[in-house]
């Protein structure tokens, strides 16, 4: 067991990892690290160079990340939880800090060609208008839309059973809560044994209670948003295009409904395993690492299919288009948009829309569930 500690951080920290270093190249092609670029030319090199940059620092980050987590092993004897939970969060910063940075030079070069754009224009306004560079404001599709509410109905029934399963746990811990012992166990090690005790108390007893019943309804409305969003498919065999919409939208929904499930596998039966005072299975522990992984490529796949079948006009804006609706590419804050998610900017998936209240909601949630499974693995 000597080595699963170093094996679930580097499968983990490697993942996370590779989905970083292709953030650009899973990102929409209308934008280049979190800058709108489609109405703008680029040249090639000046991308590629700005690319390799963005690698270069991210991959002195993962080897900072590594030396991290090996001093709060070897000397703190950090656990493994918190230690994973720290270097992660640490990965994090650094590789938000990164795209900061290169999201400032996008934005930089766009500002200077369209200043140098308006000089040229200004120049030639006597000349005939070039009509190419009109826009038009598309919206989704209406038969989509129809399509999609009954999706989101079948979702809601789904996340509802996960969130039951939460609460059947709670249940049984509450019942069960006058027959525990003085001492109850608050965590246990890399190897499924317990190494953690506390004097029984409702807030150790009912706190992993609290954080999977809060995870599971955080995944829920990711999950139900993320198909609740606008979806933009091209005119052109239109049809055809609504399926594929629809094939796709589910396999992105099932896979956050797999991604519960299995997150739920720990979270939901840690409880219960306190409660009757057991190891949990190592076959849990490693599933729990490894699992999650492979519902992320698939979830990526539907993602970028899902992306394949837009309109690949030029001349097509949507509200999400807008660049002062984005602070630095990566964070969405438009009160003019109904709507909870909208297509990330980088990468892929959906993000956030902060000026929606439940963004607001989700975002605390985000920070207690963050610093509550921080907090386990230090008990």
């Amino acid at each position: 067991m000597f080595f699963l500690n170093y094996i679930v951080f580097i499968l983990i920290i490697l993942f996370t990892h590779l989905i970083a270093l292709s953030t650009q190249m899973l990102s929409s092609n209308q934008y280049f690290f979190g800058v709108y670029i489609k109405q703008i030319i680029l040249d090639e090199d000046l991308k590629k160079k700005i690319n390799k940059d963005f690698k270069r620092k991210l991959n002195i980050s993962l080897l900072l990340t590594i030396a991290i987590y090996l001093i709060l092993k070897d000397i703190f004897n950090l656990n493994l939880g918190a230690n994973i939970i720290i270097s992660i969060t640490i990965y994090f910063v650094l590789f938000y800090l990164i795209l900061m940075d290169e999201y400032k030079k996008v934005k930089y070069i766009k500002n200077t060609y369209l200043a140098n754009l308006e000089i040229i224009q200004g120049e030639n306004k006597d000349d005939n208008k070039d009509e190419t560079s009109a826009k038009f404001i598309i919206t989704e599709d209406k038969v989509l839309t129809e399509q999609k509410k009954k999706l989101i109905k079948k979702f809601k029934i789904l996340f509802g059973i996960c969130i039951g399963l939460s609460i059947i746990s709670f249940l049984y811990v509450l019942i069960s809560y006058k027959d525990m012992p003085d001492t109850i166990i608050t965590h246990w090690g890399s190897g499924g044994k317990p190494d953690g005790f506390a004097k029984k108390n409702i807030i150790d007893v009912f706190f992993v209670n609290g954080l999977d019943i809060s995870m599971v309804i955080l995944f829920a409305v990711m999950g139900i948003g993320s198909i609740s969003g606008n979806t933009y498919i091209d005119t052109e065999n239109l049809e055809v295009n609504r399926k594929k919409a629809i094939k796709y939208l589910n396999g992105i929904g099932y896979s956050f409904f797999a991604l519960t499930l299995s997150m739920q596998s720990m979270t939901t039966t840690t409880p219960i395993f306190m409660v009757q005072e057991k190891n949990i299975p190592i076959w849990l522990m490693i599933g729990i690492c490894i699992v999650p992984i492979f519902i992320s490529v698939a979830m990526i796949y539907y993602y970028l299919m899902l992306s394949s079948i837009k309109p690949k006009s030029r001349n097509i804006y949507t509200v999400e288009n807008d660049d002062e609706k984005w602070i630095y590419g990566f964070i969405y804050y438009n009160k003019g948009d109904p709507n909870l998610m909208v297509e990330k900017r980088l990468g892929a998936g959906w993000s956030m829309n902060m000026a929606h209240p439940l963004g607001k909601f989700i975002t605390i949630l985000l920070v207690v569930i963050t610093v509550g499974s921080l907090l386990i693995g230090f008990i």
